[in-house]
């Protein structure tokens, strides 16, 4: 059954037009009642927004937020400032500035890389303006790290 209701839903998110449960029920003939608890379901994984009330209820997918960090603005030695950098960032992609950056610390990338992104699983993260003086230190972590969570993506 969910499947049939994952596939339906998977091809109205990439329409991309609001859509309400009665429509989901019709297309896939489960009942509105299973249909909402999947739903709301995805509301609370963050993957659809709901707006209206009751019976009126339109879903829509969530346009991933996209968010710059500027990594000299809070440092790039020690894990606080991992922790403080990332403090404010919501779900979506999130780009990594590198602007102005001297040095990297291992205690920082630990946290950064190892740490906060797999706690935060709807976040991307991407890497932008990384200095050529850097990107030893940056790869040579990130090879090290990839069994633990996967490539980093370079821009």
């Amino acid at each position: 059954m969910s499947g049939i209701v994952n596939q339906t839903l998977v091809k109205l998110m990439g329409a991309g037009a609001p859509f309400g449960s009665r429509e989901v029920s019709a297309l896939t003939g489960v009942s509105r009642q299973a249909v909402h608890k999947h739903l709301k379901q995805l509301v609370a994984e963050g993957k659809l927004v709901a707006r209206g009330r009751a019976r009126a209820v339109r879903y829509s997918p969530v346009v991933p937020l996209r968010q710059r960090v500027e990594v000299a603005s809070a440092g790039s030695r020690y894990r606080l400032s991992a922790r403080l950098l990332m403090l404010d960032v919501q779900p979506g992609e999130v780009t990594l500035d590198f602007t102005g950056v001297a040095e990297l610390g291992d205690e920082f990338l630990e946290e950064l890389f190892l740490v906060w992104a797999p706690a935060h699983p709807l976040v991307t993260l991407k890497v932008a303006h990384l200095p050529s003086s850097l990107a030893r230190v940056f790869f040579d972590f990130a090879k090290v790290s990839q069994a633990g969570r996967g490539a980093v993506a370079a821009r």
